[in-house]
């Protein structure tokens, strides 16, 4: 059966993330069939949708849940989406993980399908000891720059760090990222030391997920020469 939800949706906002990250393997985008079906890919994250229209008030919204995988991780989760004209607007939640709000343009489905292949991320190595994996605690990290070393504002967004309490990020305030809040300690010439540690109500898996990323983002730096992590 069609409806005003049926058909593909570019997603062009998501709370949290920025559009690099959303079209990271390709367009970000939800499509939505006439048999009670879809399909969403954003980020790494692929899903299979089940859905259902339900009338709450005077409100008509499309409810979902979802099987998939992010970043080769299977997930499942819930959802929602609302649809005004060709705007959806909704929210994505991933059982115990992350949770985004977003919107959405009605779009044809060959400009998400047939878009440029995107561009090859190298992975960066290791951050830590091999063999010594990454768990739930506090850990100092100490990020050795190259002889030409950035402003600290400059470095927390290229890392899409927020900060708190300040306009920007200098030594001794804190920042944010994901799940992670960041101290930055103390910086002495090329060395600049983080205390990491995991935010409030946030789950063990996600915080050393997010840990590994912000890890490998930094030695990703072209002007970062070494990163050390000990933990506290």
């Amino acid at each position: 059966m069609k409806s005003e939800y049926t058909g593909t949706w570019r997603i062009t906002e998501m709370e949290g993330w920025d559009t690099a990250y959303i079209d990271l393997t390709g367009p970000g985008y939800i499509t939505i069939d006439r048999k009670g079906s879809g399909f969403m890919q954003y980020g790494a994250v692929e899903a299979d949708l089940d859905y259902h229209i339900e009338e709450i008030g005077n409100t008509r919204r499309l409810e979902f849940t979802f099987q998939g995988f992010d970043e080769g991780d299977p997930i499942s989760g819930r959802g929602w989406v609302v649809v005004e004209g060709t705007e959806m607007t909704g929210h994505i939640y991933i059982h115990h993980g992350d949770e985004a709000p977003f919107k959405a343009v009605r779009t044809s489905p060959t400009k998400v399908r047939s878009a440029p292949a995107p561009k090859v991320i190298p992975l960066p190595k290791q951050a830590w000891p091999a063999g010594q994996g990454l768990e739930a605690r506090i850990y100092s990290v100490e990020v050795l720059f190259k002889p030409h070393r950035p402003p600290l504002a400059q470095f927390a967004r290229d890392l899409g760090i927020v900060p708190e309490l300040v306009p920007e990020i200098e030594e001794d305030s804190w920042g944010t990222r994901d799940s992670l809040e960041i101290w930055f300690q103390e910086i002495d010439g090329r060395k600049l030391t983080l205390s990491i540690q995991r935010a409030h109500f946030k789950h063990k898996e996600i915080y050393v997920r997010d840990l590994e990323r912000f890890l490998g983002d930094i030695e990703a730096l072209p002007y970062v020469q070494h990163v050390q992590i000990k933990k506290q």
